[in-house]
């Protein structure tokens, strides 16, 4: 019985450790407006009807214009100098790009080309996976 006890425990520590440690992430001003922007950017899947898509864009703009205003935690921890500057200015320069292809999504939206805002979503895809490969730490 005791053979089983610690197998047990290492497992449900390795299946709920990186929870919480999301969890504890996720209580960073960013990572809160990420999260919002994230499930919307969820709801652009499977959203046909073109002016709640076009609205959910603009939510999302929403979320990406107060995220631009506030420092990921990486870079926070980062000491002052010129290279902590130019991280910021790659972090600001990259939601900027954010924001532009939110304000696509919106306008393909509004001209009901649902192939284009497809398109659109799966280069939204790629832009997250860029930014959190750069602006996020890896889980340890």
């Amino acid at each position: 019985m005791k053979k089983l006890i610690f197998p047990a425990i290492l497992l449900v520590a390795t299946v709920f450790g990186p929870v919480r440690a999301g969890a504890e992430e996720k209580d960073t001003p960013l990572a809160k407006e990420m999260e919002k922007l994230n499930d919307v950017y969820k709801s652009f899947k499977k959203e046909t009807d073109s002016a709640k898509g076009a609205a959910s864009a603009r939510e999302a703009q929403g979320f990406v214009l107060k995220g631009i205003t506030m420092t990921p935690e990486m870079l926070e921890k980062m000491p002052a100098g010129e290279e902590k500057e130019k991280a910021l200015a790659k972090y600001k320069a990259q939601m900027g790009k954010l924001y532009v292809s939110l304000c696509e999504v919106e306008s393909a939206y509004l001209a009901k080309d649902m192939p284009a805002v497809a398109k659109l979503v799966d280069t939204l895809k790629g832009q997250k996976k860029e930014g959190h490969e750069a602006f996020m730490e890896e889980e340890k």
